[in-house]
């Protein structure tokens, strides 16, 4: 069983993009709320060229982080989410506990909440309002409001929950 577990969390970390880069805490620009707003993980200009601050169409929500790891549970609410800002983007904007993220984009993987950081055939595992996640944290794209729960464990015992 424990070598079950041990390629099934492999291939989550595949899945979920896991690649053998260093791990990083944030990116060399700030992320802000403001520049979650604007859905940029900069600050910068909306992708369509069109100053995202300014954009009448952009609907904004809430974002609930339920963090359930041995420590007692955290609940964090981010506010002012853009629609289509990808989890990483909310993860490497938390200033409340630490994160470490494990590469960008659809290689990114949360590899520590808090103090608990992943080894061996445990790890954090992360629902969408109640759904497990199919895809990783760059790839993810939310529409607030929404609730990320968290989940430290054995990968294998926490798919089936």
């Amino acid at each position: 069983m424990k070598s079950f577990s041990c390629c099934l969390l492999a291939a989550l970390m595949l899945i979920a993009g896991c690649d053998s880069g260093g791990i990083s805490t944030g990116t060399s620009d700030p992320v802000t709320a403001d520049s979650l707003a604007a859905g940029s993980p900069n600050g910068g200009e909306a992708s369509s060229g069109t100053q995202a601050g300014n954009d009448p169409a952009a609907q904004f929500g809430t974002v609930t982080l339920e963090i359930q790891g041995s420590d007692s549970a955290k609940t964090i609410e981010i506010e002012d989410v853009r629609t289509g800002t990808t989890l990483e983007q909310v993860m490497r904007s938390i200033t409340q506990i630490p994160i470490s993220v494990r590469g960008s984009g659809v290689t990114a993987f949360i590899d520590g909440i808090g103090e608990q950081t992943s080894s061996g055939n445990e790890g954090w595992v992360f629902r969408v309002d109640g759904i497990h996640a199919n895809q990783g944290v760059g790839s993810t794209v939310l529409t607030p409001p929404t609730t990320i729960t968290w989940v430290y464990g054995d990968a294998g015992d926490l798919i089936g929950q």
